[in-house]
């Protein structure tokens, strides 16, 4: 059976966090990424490219971060994909959220890939996932 890679839109601001994201997640050799850097524009790249994942920069000061994440928790096509917060405002007593967005907050900066891979693997893979929930 050939397997296809999950594919997963990083939409944040800052190019550098979107950089280290997409690659800690391409060496995983399992996804094929697509980064975003403007609200306006994610939305339209979201619906060409269908992603199975978003991860979102939704710091509490961006404004426009929380529309476009209420406007993809809305939508139609993507009202069903899972996201990943990034937020560099959230306290390490907060990373583990309330259940707003699939229950899973990560920093922004610093970033700890570790669990933004470990939260990637456990919203794709749940069969396969062996670690404990984040």
């Amino acid at each position: 059976m050939i397997k296809f890679p999950k594919k997963i839109l990083v939409i944040d601001h800052e190019p550098r966090v979107t950089r280290l994201v997409r690659q800690a997640l391409e060496n995983a050799g399992k996804y094929l990424i697509k980064e975003e850097h403007d609200d306006q524009s994610a939305l339209q790249t979201a619906h060409s490219f269908q992603p199975d994942l978003i991860l979102l920069d939704t710091a509490a000061t961006s404004r426009n971060g929380q529309v476009l994440e209420r406007q993809i928790q809305t939508d139609a096509l993507l009202r069903d994909t899972p996201l990943l917060r990034l937020s560099s405002l959230k306290s390490e007593s907060q990373m583990i959220s309330g259940g707003i967005l699939c229950g899973y907050s990560f920093f922004a900066a610093p970033i700890r890939m570790e669990e933004v891979l470990r939260g990637v693997e456990y919203l794709l893979f749940p069969k396969d996932y062996t670690h404990e929930p984040l």
